[in-house]
């Protein structure tokens, strides 16, 4: 990671002017002692350096949902009014009555952009980003095998021999298009950044060198695992070894216990899946990477009962991007609970349908779900700037159970803070204190909810978090 230090023995300002970091323009060095900025994963250019269309990432952080499957204009001004501005991949193809989708010019149109599964002659400036295969590690495992890409399994008997593992060798090929006698992607082999997905195979399963193979593969990370809704995460083979590696009771002993409810089904888990992809690219890789968090909207798991609520979801969310995640991928497909819907975000917006009042929990229909989505994408397009620039790391400590993260956009300290770390459900209404350093403020704000806190001598100011759900963000004036 790029980073950039600058101390003072007080805090004074400095005639000097700092680089240009991440999205704003820092006048002035006025930083307070032993504070470090810390670009953004992979960068404040990163996709300016893959390609032209690409950079268009490089501005935003990036809010859309996993394989939607929009019909026409009116369908995609229901992402742009959600708040939206990417397409995960794409549900359908353009131009099969069979399998309904806009073409490319009318995503474009609707200023929709995409990480597209094709290409058509409507392909345009719409398309930033390219989307892979999905999942190869669960699929295919680790290995670099023959594959024979026309078989229908969609698992390892695909593999050449039948049996082995091929990971590696389809994800390869998603990425650089080699060998050519497996056809064509979809897509063409140029400099556009591309996104492929994985799963519990790189967070779980592998060895950390057989899990990082796989991030080789893609400019863009991700890997979900839905802790609010799916219960094999409390199994040790999952979730027990991952937060609790030398708890032989929870881990590896004789009849290990993994993980209790109360320690799966916490949203400040969802920042696991952004560190470990993190840790993985950055240590073993030796790169920086933007990273999505894929957070559920409903009940993702096939048959399964638990769905998740919208502050849940919110709150997930929020993990993520405390994390350090540069956009989140919203999973919108109900495989399970009371309302199964592929295509729920569109549904929710559209009254005509069945689904749009269809109750996902006791009284939350999709379009309340639409609704709370809308609502958090607008809070992070309102933050974009702040989000896109550096970490302020040394600049604020807490007390209590929360995960926080500082930022710094040039003129303003801003504190992230939701409650709740990885397996460790917080206590209900905990009163935290945070302490910053002293850098002229008099004042906090507290974004979006229309309140401020008093800042005492200048370094700390307490704030109330109801339960597992809560986050603030502050503004330090």
């Amino acid at each position: 990671m790029l980073s950039l230090t600058v101390s003072h023995s007080s805090f004074a300002t400095d005639t000097g002017v700092l680089p240009r970091i991440g999205s704003a323009q820092v006048s002035q060095a006025a930083l307070p002692l032993g504070v470090t900025l810390r670009d953004i994963d992979g960068g404040p250019g990163y996709f300016a350096n893959k390609n032209p269309r690409s950079a268009w990432m490089d501005n935003h952080i990036l809010l859309g949902a996993w394989m939607e499957q929009p019909a026409d204009a009116t369908q995609v001004g229901y992402a742009t009014a959600m708040g939206e501005n990417i397409y995960w991949n794409l549900g359908g193809k353009a131009g099969d009555p069979s399998q309904w989708r806009a073409d490319y010019d009318v995503i474009r149109a609707g200023g929709m952009h995409v990480s597209a599964p094709d290409t058509t002659p409507n392909s345009g400036s719409e398309t930033v980003s390219y989307d892979g295969y999905d999942e190869a590690d669960m699929q295919y495992g680790s290995g670099a095998n023959g594959w024979n890409p026309a078989a229908p399994n969609a698992n390892t008997n695909d593999c050449i021999p039948a049996g082995s593992e091929c990971g590696y060798t389809v994800s390869k090929w998603s990425y650089t298009g080699l060998p050519t006698s497996y056809g064509s992607p979809g897509y063409p082999m140029d400099s556009m950044a591309k996104h492929q997905g994985y799963g519990k195979g790189v967070l779980f399963w592998m060895w950390d060198s057989e899990a990082a193979v796989f991030l080789g593969y893609s400019d863009i990370l991700s890997a979900d695992s839905y802790w609010l809704t799916d219960a094999d995460l409390e199994a040790n083979s999952q979730g027990g070894c991952a937060f609790f590696p030398a708890s032989e009771s929870i881990c590896s002993g004789a009849t290990p216990i993994g993980l209790t409810h109360a320690q799966r089904a916490l949203p400040a888990n969802y920042a696991f899946n952004v560190t470990r992809l993190q840790t993985l690219s950055n240590t073993l890789n030796h790169q920086s990477k933007p990273v999505v968090v894929d957070v559920e909207t409903g009940c993702p798991v096939s048959g399964g009962t638990e769905c998740i609520t919208p502050p849940a979801m919110k709150a997930a969310a929020m993990h993520g991007l405390i994390a350090g995640a540069r956009g989140i991928l919203w999973f919108q497909h109900n495989f399970g609970g009371p309302c199964t819907d592929n295509t729920t975000l569109i549904d929710g917006n559209d009254p005509t349908t069945s689904d749009y009042s269809c109750e996902q929990t006791p009284g939350v229909t999709i379009h309340n779900v639409v609704e709370n989505v809308t609502a958090f994408n607008g809070l992070v397009n309102s933050l974009n700037n702040v989000l896109l620039s550096p970490f302020a790391d040394g600049y604020v400590t807490q007390t209590g159970n929360v995960s926080a993260m500082a930022k710094y956009d040039g003129s303003h300290f801003y504190v992230f803070a939701a409650s709740g770390t990885p397996a460790t459900p917080p206590p209900a209404n905990q009163s935290v204190t945070f302490t910053v350093k002293s850098s002229g403020a008099t004042t906090v704000t507290v974004v979006n909810e229309g309140r401020t806190i008093p800042l005492v001598n200048g370094t700390s100011f307490t704030d109330t978090f109801a339960d597992a759900n809560a986050y603030h963000i502050y503004r330090l004036d």
